[in-house]
């Protein structure tokens, strides 16, 4: 009864489960979920919500693997509850996208419950993590160098993910099982030494118990305890840092310390889930340093980028190569060029006041505009006799990287005379049609 008291009051202190939630449980059958699946049985009393488990075959341990799978079966038929089970083929996948079994087991697993919360219409996802899962977290963390952010632990709650049996230790799980002659499956793989995180809780937390201090667990959780703490009160809001385009605006950090520099790009990381450690953060900070673009890969999905102006996270695969789309505008016309709007207008009056986002062109009727991106090796005329590559206006006007793809590039008999939002260009008259010139009007609206 203690340990179930305990329970519903770290579910009010966090605030974990509510009235009318639909919880999406990771179950293994292992004796955390098992433990979990019982406390939440018995919050069930208290508040009116809906649980549904989740079951994952890994395909790594032949019989041992299958057996669980059954007897998690059977224990959702025992308890009345819905269960959902799919079968991973973790190490193929692992050798296909080069990433540990760990990583790609974590991945594939939160795949499979989002897409099971989708489809139940569920309000959070429970996993069973424990204290001890906290303390060899924030070991093997310390040891690969993690930020104060990383050194939190696990989160007893994360956006919709909630974790109601963290801070309990596995002995009083194991405790309370037995005592009430409640089954579960034990995972073999918990007891071989070949994961790093398995050594730390078969090797190091012993060793630094037997030879050092007997309470050194509940030393280390006061110490997560006393970190979450300092962050909390060092942390910074990262929307006042942040633009409309969540980009890191360069000139707002520039008297930030150190300190608040390294904590916010901790929290800029965690908005994507992304590994953060101090190796990640130094990098970032020296990136901000230097001048140009410059960019710095993060993991496997994602890269940082550093313009001008901005520091900003981009993913790998929207890599953009040039985007060759074209179009060809008649004189006049109007028509839609990816996100722009552009009409092609005759004038009359040649004192027009031309806009930001418009060109006056000299230019026969029914001719052809051509719109298009930049190509390598593109240049405009500054005036009659010199031009420019495309390339350096972007450098010197300090144009970021990742716009410079996306900027309408106006051209007139082969010629560009425009780079929309950047650079006017000198364009030569065509001298021997100069009596049938006409005043042409370019008009860019931008369209979402």
């Amino acid at each position: 009864m203690e340990l179930f008291r305990e329970i519903l009051n770290i579910n009010k202190k966090y605030n974990l489960i509510e009235n009318n939630d639909t919880i999406v449980v990771g179950f293994s059958g292992g004796p955390d979920s098992v433990f979990l699946v019982e406390m939440l049985k018995k919050i069930q009393c208290f508040f009116n919500f809906k649980i549904y488990l989740v079951h994952i075959n890994h395909l790594l341990r032949g019989e041992d693997a299958d057996s669980d799978e059954h007897f998690s079966f059977e224990y959702a038929k025992k308890n009345h509850l819905k269960i959902f089970i799919k079968r991973i083929p973790v190490k193929e996948i692992a050798k296909e996208v080069g990433k540990t079994l760990e990583e790609v087991g974590r991945e594939e697993r939160y795949k499979f419950f989002s897409e099971i919360y989708e489809k139940v219409g569920a309000t959070k996802i429970a996993t069973a993590h424990n204290k001890d899962d906290q303390i060899e977290t924030f070991l093997f963390r310390l040891i690969r160098g993690a930020s104060l952010q990383g050194l939190e632990g696990i989160k007893i709650k994360n956006n919709n993910i909630i974790r109601p049996i963290s801070e309990i230790y596995k002995k009083d799980i194991l405790e309370y099982l037995n005592k009430n002659e409640i089954q579960y499956k034990i995972d073999k793989t918990n007891f071989e030494n070949e994961f790093t995180r398995n050594s730390i809780r078969l090797d190091l937390i012993p060793f630094i118990e037997e030879r050092y201090n007997i309470k050194f667990k509940d030393k280390i959780f006061s110490l997560i305890e006393e970190i979450r703490e300092n962050n909390q009160n060092n942390s910074l809001n990262l929307t006042d840092y942040i633009d409309s385009e969540n980009r890191i605006i360069l000139e707002k950090i520039r008297f930030l310390s150190n300190f608040d520099k390294k904590n916010l790009f901790s929290l800029f990381l965690n908005q994507k889930n992304i590994e953060v450690n101090r190796n990640k953060i130094d990098e970032i900070n020296s990136l901000i340093k230097s001048n140009g673009t410059k960019k710095i890969d993060l993991d496997k999905t994602y890269r940082v980028v550093k313009d001008y102006t901005h520091l900003y996270i981009e993913d790998k695969k929207e890599d953009c190569a040039i985007n060759n789309n074209v179009i060809q505008l008649k004189i006049p016309s109007e028509q839609i060029f990816d996100n722009f709007k552009i009409c092609v207008n005759i004038v009359e009056n040649l004192d027009i006041p031309k806009q930001k986002n418009q060109y006056l062109l000299d230019a026969i009727y029914n001719d052809i505009i051509e719109v298009r991106y930049r190509k390598e090796g593109d240049r405009i005329f500054l005036d009659e006799k010199h031009s420019k590559k495309i390339k350096e206006i972007f450098i010197d006007q300090k144009i970021p990287k990742n716009i410079r793809d996306r900027l309408p590039i106006f051209l007139y008999n082969n010629t560009i005379f425009w780079i929309y939002n950047v650079k006017k260009a000198y364009i030569p008259k065509v001298n021997k049609n100069e009596s049938k010139l006409i005043k042409v009007l370019i008009t860019v609206e931008e369209v979402k």
